[in-house]
C-alpha cells in the first residue's frame, strides 16, 4: 500500500471556502465552509494539510502572544 503524498502550509493565500469541505462531519452545528474559513483567517497560527490540492487536515492555535497558547481545533479527513 502507498502512502499519500502530501505537503503542510501555513498559508491562507488563495484559499476559498469551496476548498475547505469534509470537515465538522458530525457536527450538530458545524461551521459553514465561509465560516470556517473566517475562523482559520483569525487564527493566530494555522497549519494546513494538502494533498493533490485538496485540503485535507488543519491544526488552530489561538494565543495571548505573551506566554500561553492553546490548540482549540485539529481534524483530518480521512477516506
Amino acid at each position: 500500500m502507498t502512502q499519500p503524498s502530501y505537503s503542510l502550509t501555513t498559508s491562507l493565500d488563495g484559499m476559498t471556502p469551496e476548498q475547505l469541505h469534509g470537515f465538522f462531519v458530525d457536527w450538530p452545528n458545524p461551521p459553514t465552509p465561509e465560516t470556517f474559513l473566517r475562523l482559520l483567517r483569525g487564527s493566530y497560527r494555522v497549519v494546513l494539510a494538502v494533498n493533490d490540492g485538496q485540503f485535507v487536515g488543519f491544526v488552530q492555535a489561538v494565543s495571548d502572544d505573551v506566554l500561553t497558547a492553546y490548540i482549540p481545533l485539529l481534524e483530518v479527513v480521512l477516506e
